[in-house]
């Protein structure tokens, strides 16, 4: 199996010393609990310090782990207002790019949530929405942007797309039943989208970076695509999990509480960008149906060995989470849950 560059750190040095200064040696680790494509912390014995990200070692679905397309959203997104890292630079032989390590870290669990004040918490979720408000109110065109995705409706074309994923990773497995009732609510009555924009894909507090109540960086952009922001708003509440709700394989900062709630985190946002916020239990609905789809290939992947041992899953736990992602998606679609 090919190592990845993180894996050849004299070979990463000589292509990063063209591009920026460096002091010694280098040594990478890897970092986040990212199920996908790999990032790595890259060190010199200066102590200068960047982030390399990279797909894993075999990958054949170049959409799924397509980096260099996060290089060219990144750079078409840098002078928007959005906080974002700067690209030093792209593999052009093989799939890689580092980028400049901003200040702050991720909450990628309840431990790391608890580290700051209720009040930073608090002001943390506003923060986010704010930011999240602005990626959906840039024009996609004015950015060089407007060929990232089709034009055509976002939820019929996610929904193909998630058919044809489940029919390679779940269509033997026990939740079968469940995802086809769960896509079958879906399908009778799908809304159609109010703009079209820049639809991070996974606007998460994993994904971004932060400094107290201050977020520094959004970072993630794999899943970016041109589609519905109520998507993508949807796929937010849906991690925004509170100390109540059922805790899932997939840890969740927001658990530690002190947060600003999911219906606080709508009305903010309705009230910045001017969306009907009317139908968000349909597409909170749809993304645990989608976030199902991807887990059971998440699933798949760890069973084969193809992602190591870091960031490992108790793959029980996580199979017991996409059958509960679909039961509640069936009480989201029928109107039961918010």
């Amino acid at each position: 199996m090919p190592t990845v560059m993180a894996d050849r750190p004299d070979e990463l040095r000589r292509w990063l010393s063209e591009r920026t200064d460096l002091t010694g040696a280098l040594r990478t680790s890897r970092i986040g609990y990212g199920q996908s494509n790999i990032t790595s912390l890259v060190q010199d014995e200066g102590g200068a310090s960047w982030i390399l990200r990279e797909p894993p070692p075999g990958s054949h679905d170049p959409s799924a782990h397509n980096v260099l397309r996060e290089v060219r959203i990144l750079r078409a997104l840098a002078n928007t207002g959005l906080p974002l890292p700067t690209v030093v630079g792209a593999g052009k032989s093989e799939p890689f790019y580092v980028m400049t390590r901003m200040e702050g870290a991720p909450l990628e669990s309840e431990e790391d949530a608890a580290k700051i004040s209720a009040d930073e918490r608090f002001a943390l979720g506003q923060q986010a929405i704010s930011v999240f408000a602005h990626l959906h109110s840039i024009d996609p065109a004015a950015v060089g942007l407007d060929d990232l995705g089709p034009h055509t409706e976002y939820l019929p074309r996610q929904m193909r797309r998630a058919i044809k994923s489940w029919s390679n990773w779940g269509a033997e497995s026990t939740h079968d039943r469940a995802w086809n009732q769960v896509r079958s609510l879906l399908e009778l009555d799908v809304p159609s989208q109010q703009r079209l924009v820049v639809t991070h894909g996974d606007f998460r507090l994993s994904n971004l970076l932060i400094d107290g109540a201050r977020i520094t960086a959004v970072l993630d952009w794999e899943l970016a695509t041109l589609g519905d922001p109520l998507a993508d708003l949807a796929w937010l509440l849906d991690d925004w999990r509170s100390p109540s709700d059922r805790k899932i394989s997939m840890p969740s900062p927001t658990r530690a509480g002190g947060f600003a709630t999911r219906a606080q985190l709508v009305d903010q946002y309705s009230a910045e960008t001017g969306f009907d916020v009317g139908r968000i239990g349909y597409y909170r609905a749809f993304t645990h149906w989608r976030a199902a789809t991807l887990l059971q290939g998440v699933l798949l992947r760890r069973r084969s060995g193809a992602m190591g041992d870091h960031g490992s899953l108790d793959l029980e736990e996580l199979d017991q989470t996409i059958g509960f992602l679909l039961e509640e998606a069936v009480d989201l679609v029928q109107g039961a849950g918010v």
